[in-house]
């Protein structure tokens, strides 16, 4: 019961973190064009956890076998290149409000390869309170805007597809590797190749800065880099303890932390709709978050 309660510590301080994400994503996107601000973040991220891992973790565990290798680059791929593609444009074309809530429906991707892949049970509530954080972000997505999803809307949802399956390549690696490799391989790839779509698209004529004040640019890319690094390794610990649903559902709070953040940075409240979506997928989630992890097999008890 220890792991399990470390696991969900972790995962419950990665909340305030998560939270705290979108806003920093979008005032960033104002300054420096948005692959350029993710490519050298995530870098960054990456080249700190890497020290990290061979500074603190034991060198008995700092090798790492082809099947992990091929694991974590491929969570690199989906967790971070196609992601943070995916929601840096995304967050630019919507709004951090908008994001909080639709990013939610990583629960159900979450629970869903969980489930097929890595032998994670679903119980009956579980589908139940499902269906209802669906609908809470339905609601939030069709009222927000106009009464059809807009581009930004649609790469926002594109986004949690991409993290949950690459935390289902990644978790099962977390068994004979240290976190702070999975956040290196995860970023250092996933930023590498962020890199080469951003210089792509400088040199068809994007821009790279949106204003003068250097000072600032390269205060919220340190911003954004230490952000991906703590959100990250705080993921990592909880995940190898507990289900990767359950993890998933424990964010689900973080709404909350980004409603007022955006409200206290861009002077814009959220909408009464995006209150009554954010409580629905809140109540939802944190009801899921009650259920113990268990993994189907032949001595597990059959889930409620």
């Amino acid at each position: 019961m220890e792991k399990e309660n470390l696991g969900t510590l972790f995962i419950l301080i990665g909340l305030f973190v998560y939270g705290i994400h979108p806003v920093v994503i979008e005032f960033g996107g104002i300054v420096v064009a948005p692959l350029v601000f993710a490519s050298i973040a995530a870098l960054g991220a990456g080249f700190v956890a890497f020290i990290f891992r061979r500074r603190v973790t034991p060198k008995i565990n700092q090798g790492i076998s082809a099947s992990d290798n091929r694991r974590l680059v491929m969570a690199g791929v989906l967790g971070t290149f196609l992601a943070f593609t995916c929601l840096f444009i995304g967050l630019q074309l919507s709004s951090s409000n908008n994001a909080a809530i639709i990013l939610r429906s990583e629960l159900v991707f979450a629970l869903t390869l969980g489930y097929f892949f890595l032998n994670e049970t679903i119980s009956k509530r579980q589908l139940v309170w499902m269906t209802l954080m669906v609908c809470g972000v339905l609601l939030v997505v069709v009222t927000s805007q106009l009464t059809v999803l807009g581009i930004g809307d649609i790469l926002l949802l594109i986004t949690p597809m991409a993290w949950a399956a690459g935390h289902t390549f990644a978790k099962p690696a977390l068994q004979r590797v240290s976190s702070w490799t999975a956040v290196a391989y995860r970023n250092l790839v996933g930023g590498a190749l962020l890199l080469l779509l951003a210089v792509s698209g400088i040199l068809l004529g994007g821009p790279i800065l949106y204003t003068s004040n250097f000072g600032l640019v390269v205060m919220i890319i340190i911003i954004e880099a230490i952000v991906i690094l703590l959100a990250h390794s705080l993921w990592y610990e909880g995940i190898s303890r507990i289900n990767l649903g359950k993890a998933t559902a424990l964010i689900a709070p973080a709404p909350l932390v980004t409603f007022v953040l955006y409200a206290i940075v861009f002077q814009i409240p959220p909408t009464p709709w995006q209150l009554v979506g954010a409580a629905i997928v809140i109540v939802a989630t944190i009801l899921l978050s009650r259920e113990v992890s268990l993994m189907r097999g032949p001595d597990t008890p059959e889930p409620r």
